[in-house]
This record gives C-alpha cells, structure tokens and sequence, in this order.
C-alpha cells in the first residue's frame, strides 16, 4: 500500500497530513523526513508533496520560483528565491550572502537563511528509495481551487483564513479543523501550516491523478518543478 502525504514545515519540525482507507484525515508532526520515513517504514512507497524547495539549481532564482511569482501576482511575495547547492553548505548567513553577492550580485534574505536546515533535510532525503518527493507552494494550490483566481487576502486574517478553510472544505469532505486544532499546540503547528499542508496533500493527489500543472512544465533537471 502506498500513501500520499501534504507536509507544512512547522515550527517543531514538519507537519503531515494524510489520510486513511476511510478517508479520515489523519495528522502527525515529525522532527524530520528520516523520522516521518521510519514512522512509515512498513507502509510501501511515500508520495509526498512538500512546501519547500526540493531540486535546486546551480543558479538562481530558478525558473519555477520566477513563474510562480508570475502567476501569484501581488503575492509573489509569498515565494522564496531557492538556494543553490553551494550556498546551502555555507555554514553563517554572512558567508552565504558574500556568495550569493560575488555569484549573483545581490544577497538572501534572512527569511530565506532561517530555511536552510529544512532544505538541507528535503536535500538528504531525496536518495531514499521510498520516498516520492514534489514541491508544491500552498498558494498556487488555494489560487488553482479558486477558479485560478489569487487568493489575496492574507492567512493571518480572519477573512482570508476563511476563503482557504472553505476551499479546503469543498474537497476534503471529512475535513474537521477544529479536531486537527485541538491535536497540536499552536506554539508547535499554527493555523497556517494546518491549511497550507492540506492545500499541499489537495496537490499531491493531483499528480497521481495527472491532473497537476507544473512549472516549468519541461524544467532543467528532473522534478525541478513547482506543482499545483
């Protein structure tokens, strides 16, 4: 049997979400992709989709972080420019930007250093054999469920939490927010990584039933795609 996970970065690791034979959604926060493959190790193959970056270029930004930020418009934003392998083995943020400058003039923002450990986890895991892994953005996800209309308002407001629960709703029928809620601390998973990491499994399902979009559709290296 195989599984098809939605996993978040959170603050104590990697929020997943899943669900069983019944549909139920299931959930569980893991410290990394070595401690969520263990916990699955007798389950088969592991299609996962994940929001974070997993085939890096040797440059940047790469072509799939440049159309998304086309296509999410005003929030473009919400995309962070992916590392290059070498930038990833620095070991301090100054070291990196002095990379990213004398490579590419200009360099990361902190946002994107405070991402570095995760990447690096994505980046050890992909030789596992049982894992499946794609990158999906949320946003593109909620823009894809909402008639390929930007979801503007922010996750952090009552409104715009609302529109992504509901889009959520009309596809995952046994979606229960409130009992995901009331299984995790919020000082460990926020509403956001709940919502984002069901936008991402709502993706995921998608590949496997070829009905994803992918950028860019014939990418440089193998599975150097953002999918929605």
């Amino acid at each position: 049997m195989s599984i098809t996970l939605g996993i978040d970065g959170c603050k104590s690791g990697w929020f997943a979400l899943w669900q069983n034979p019944r549909d139920v959604i299931q959930c569980r926060v893991f410290h990394d992709l070595s401690d969520l493959t263990n916990f699955f190790k007798n389950e088969g193959p592991l299609t996962i989709g994940i929001d974070m970056p997993v085939v890096l270029d040797d440059s940047i930004a790469r072509k799939a972080d440049q159309l998304a930020r086309t296509l999410l418009g005003k929030k473009a934003s919400s995309i962070f420019t992916a590392p290059t392998l070498q930038m990833l083995q620095q070991t301090t943020y100054e070291a990196t930007c002095q990379l990213s400058k004398k490579q590419f003039g200009k360099s990361i923002s902190i946002q994107s250093w405070h991402l570095f450990p995760k990447i690096r986890d994505v980046q050890a895991a992909l030789h596992l054999e049982q894992l499946n892994l794609f990158e999906i953005h949320p946003e593109l996800s909620f823009r894809a469920m909402n008639n390929n209309e930007v979801v503007l308002e922010s996750k952090k407001t009552t409104e715009g939490f609302l529109i992504r629960k509901n889009l959520l709703e009309k596809h995952f029928i046994t979606f229960d927010f409130e009992a995901i809620r009331h299984q995790h601390l919020k000082k460990d998973v926020s509403n956001d990584d709940v919502l984002d990491a069901l936008a991402v499994l709502w993706s995921t399902k998608r590949i496997l039933r070829k009905q994803a979009c992918f950028l860019p559709e014939h990418p440089l290296k193998p599975n150097m795609q953002i999918a929605y």
